[in-house]
């Protein structure tokens, strides 16, 4: 299986290699948190203290948090461990990660649970 993830900037000088994009192939079909396992064991994304991410799709919604206070990322609420609707037309699995500094990632969990919740306009 193909993987490809892009990521924010932690800082100005890592702005220079935005957005970070990397490429995987892994053995067989994943699951997403298969997938957040073997980026953190490359080490894809940058340890910032405490630092906090996000997972998102291809279509922006929030997937997962990942943080260094944590054991294992976090899937949100209704979020299945597959990787299908991270595909694209070339059966590509494609990933972003926002980065949120130092943000308590219970905090950040919470707010993308409630912001799930809310009725889309």
């Amino acid at each position: 299986m193909k993987v490809v993830a892009t990521r924010e900037s932690v800082a100005m000088g890592d702005d220079v290699l935005a957005p970070h994009e990397a490429t995987w192939e892994l053995p067989g079909q994943l699951g997403i948190l298969g997938v957040l396992a073997a980026l953190e064991r490359d080490r894809y994304l940058p340890v910032v203290g405490l630092s906090t991410w996000v997972a998102r799709s291809p279509d922006g919604a929030a997937l997962a948090v990942l943080a260094r206070r944590w054991r294992t990322p976090r899937l949100l609420p209704g979020t299945r461990d597959d990787v299908v609707g991270l595909m694209d037309a070339d059966g590509i699995a494609r990933l972003h990660f926002e980065y949120r500094a130092q943000d308590d990632p219970d905090a950040v969990y919470d707010d993308l649970c409630e912001a799930q919740s809310q009725p889309r306009r």
